[in-house]
């Protein structure tokens, strides 16, 4: 690992952690958003970059409370968002991807919530290119629970883009999954929100725009890859549904299942938005038909291996504390 540890600011109220393997030009867009916001005490950015790239050293070295930690193998995300809190210095973490944008008030809004006894907050995750036909779907398959008018109760997984959190919560539940691709803030936030109880928000303020995946072969192979990991990690399937596993239409059915659900949270929660699906139509049914197609695998492989036994790094955690 390679740190520019001469960026560190003293003494961060709070640390944003981002983890980063792809398009600089997202990275820069993430960066600049963070810059403009309007917070008034210190915070470190922690960018954790798989790959070691000399441009992105350039583009980090310009940013004075940016640490820029990188590797020269892969990092899923989930590991990297563990290295990041283990190198961070506040008690307080905030969450968010390379590929959005977060508001001018995002942070301050995140500081304010968890300053006044909450354990996790999250907000709405909404599109950056509302008129790009793949890039809205892509966002829509993957976030029809945060549109910014759901309501604040029934939380039941939030994702990793747009969090923020207590470092004492962070550590008790051992962090994020570091073995798979995608997938790992489920199976996190499962955790921690039965520690956390009812000490959970969802914000509409705090805002993160999310570009989504614009090129049309990367659409398809990552809502392949959301598919299997459904499927294969057993993500929000229910006792009764996990008895089916076997029926050759399973995956034909969550799907179909998911088509009604993303179409009914986003009529309640959005209404403008059931015109993209409308006139985006034919993107929503290829991007589902990757889905099923990943299920499908995922599926396959858990009836054949059973529930992978992974485990979060709760003992690193545990020691960098102790």
């Amino acid at each position: 690992m390679n740190s520019n540890k001469n960026s560190r600011i003293s003494s961060p109220v709070i640390s944003v952690i981002i983890p980063f393997c792809g398009d600089k030009k997202d990275l820069l867009n993430c960066l600049k958003g963070l810059q403009n916001q309007e917070f008034n005490y210190p915070f470190e950015v922690i960018v954790m970059e798989s790959g070691n790239d000399q441009e992105v050293k350039q583009l980090i070295n310009s940013k004075p409370n940016v640490i820029l930690i990188s590797s020269n193998s892969l990092m899923y995300p989930g590991k990297a968002r563990n290295l990041g809190v283990l190198n961070s210095k506040s008690n307080l973490l905030a969450f968010t991807d390379a590929d959005c944008v977060p508001f001018s008030t995002w942070l301050f809004k995140i500081f304010l919530s968890l300053k006044d006894g909450n354990e996790i907050v999250i907000g709405p995750i909404i599109n950056l290119y509302p008129f790009h036909p793949i890039a809205s779907i892509d966002n829509l398959l993957q976030f029809p629970d945060f549109q910014k008018h759901r309501p604040s109760n029934n939380i039941s997984h939030f994702p990793a883009c747009n969090l923020g959190i207590t470092k004492e919560l962070f550590i008790k539940t051992g962090g994020f999954l570091e073995q798979i691709e995608t997938g790992e803030d489920v199976k996190f936030s499962e955790s921690a929100i039965r520690i956390c109880k009812d000490k959970i928000i969802f914000n509409p303020q705090i805002v993160v725009y999310h570009s989504g995946r614009k090129n049309f072969t990367e659409f398809m192979k990552h809502n392949e890859s959301l598919g299997f990991h459904r499927g294969y990690l057993n993500l929000k399937i229910s006792s009764r549904h996990k008895k089916s596993k076997s029926n050759f239409f399973y995956s034909f059915f969550f799907g179909c299942k998911r088509l009604i659900y993303i179409s009914v949270r986003t009529l309640q929660w959005n209404p403008v938005g059931i015109l993209r699906i409308v006139f985006y139509f034919p993107f929503l049914i290829l991007g589902l038909s990757a889905w099923m197609k990943g299920f499908r695998k995922g599926n396959q492989k858990f009836l054949a291996e059973g529930m992978p036994q992974w485990q979060p790094a709760l003992t690193d955690f545990r020691k960098e504390e102790n």
